[in-house]
C-alpha cells in the first residue's frame, strides 16, 4: 500500500497528511539508502488525535546517523515542524540497545502505528516484562517524592500545577501496569476504569487529576489539598504495587 492510501486511512487533516507525505518524500530524497523505514506513531493512527493540538509521530530508522546527516535534514524537519509533524531519528542499533532503559516509550509507539515505507522495526521489537515494571516503579515513586517534596518547599502552594504536571506519566504508568497483570494493554479511555477496578484507586481521584490538566483549571485552596492529600495515597499504593509485581 502506497504512503497516501496509507495515511488517508488516518484522522489527519488533508494538509497536514499532505505535508507529511511530502516530509517522507524529502527525506528518502536526502537520505538515500541510508534510510531503513519511516512510522507514523501515537495519537495520528488512533482515535485520539486531534487536528492543531495532537502531535504527528514519525520513526526514522537510519543505518547511521552524524553531524552531516542531521544538517542535511534540518530544512525539511523545520518545514514539517509547522504542522506537528515531530520526527524520531534512531539507527537499528539505537532501537536494539534502547527498549532496556526506555520500555514504557516504545511499548507506547508499537500500540499503534502504520509503516509508511521500508521495514517494520517496531513490530520486531522485543520489550522485557522486568524492564517495564522496574521503568513504571521509577516514575511511580518519583513522582511520589517530587510531591512530597514540592509541598514542604512551596508551603503547599501551587498544587495543582503539579498534579496537573504528573497526570499523564501516572496514568500512562498505571495503563503499563495493568498490563503486567492482565496481558493486554487497556485502552487510554479505560485506564481510570481498569485502574480503579485492579488497583483500588478511587475513580474520582483519577477523573478529577485528568480534568485539572484537560482543562487548565484551578481549584479552591481547601479542595485543591484535598485532592493532594488523596493522590499522595494513590500514588503510593500504585508504588507498592509495582514493587511486588
Amino acid at each position: 500500500m502506497e504512503t497516501a492510501e496509507k495515511l488517508s486511512e488516518t484522522n489527519l487533516e488533508k494538509s497536514d497528511a499532505e505535508a507529511l507525505r511530502t516530509l517522507c518524500r524529502e527525506l528518502a530524497e536526502i537520505l538515500g539508502e541510508n534510510l531503513i523505514s519511516l512510522t507514523l506513531y501515537g495519537s495520528a493512527v488512533r482515535k485520539d488525535y486531534i487536528p492543531g493540538r495532537s502531535n504527528i509521530n514519525l520513526l526514522a530508522v537510519l543505518n547511521y546517523i552524524d553531524l552531516q546527516i542531521l544538517k542535511s535534514i534540518i530544512d525539511p524537519v523545520f518545514r514539517g515542524r509547522r504542522f506537528g509533524i515531530i520526527p524520531f531519528f534512531l539507527t537499528q542499533e539505537d532501537l536494539r540497545t534502547s527498549a532496556d532503559v526506555f520500555p514504557v516509550k516504545f511499548l507506547s509507539m508499537k500500540e499503534n502505528y502504520e509503516v509508511l515505507s521500508g521495514e517494520d522495526e517496531l513490530g520486531a521489537l522485543k520489550i522485557d516484562r522486568e524492564h517495564l515494571r522496574l521503568r513504571c516503579e521509577q516514575v511511580i515513586r518519583n513522582i511520589l517524592l517530587r510531591m512530597r517534596r514540592h509541598y514542604v518547599l512551596s508551603g503547599g502552594r501551587r498544587l495543582t500545577q503539579v498534579m496537573s504536571g504528573m497526570t499523564v506519566g501516572f496514568l500512562e504508568s498505571l495503563r503499563v501496569l495493568y498490563s503486567l497483570i492482565h496481558g493486554s494493554l487497556p485502552s487510554r479511555e479505560e485506564t481510570i476504569e481498569t485502574s480503579a477496578n485492579t488497583f483500588g484507586i478511587d475513580p474520582e481521584i483519577l477523573i478529577n487529576l485528568n480534568t485539572l490538566r484537560e482543562l487548565d483549571v484551578s481549584l479552591p485552596r481547601d479542595e485543591e489539598e484535598e485532592l493532594y492529600a488523596a493522590l499522595m495515597k494513590a500514588v503510593e499504593t500504585a508504588a507498592r504495587i509495582a514493587d511486588q509485581l
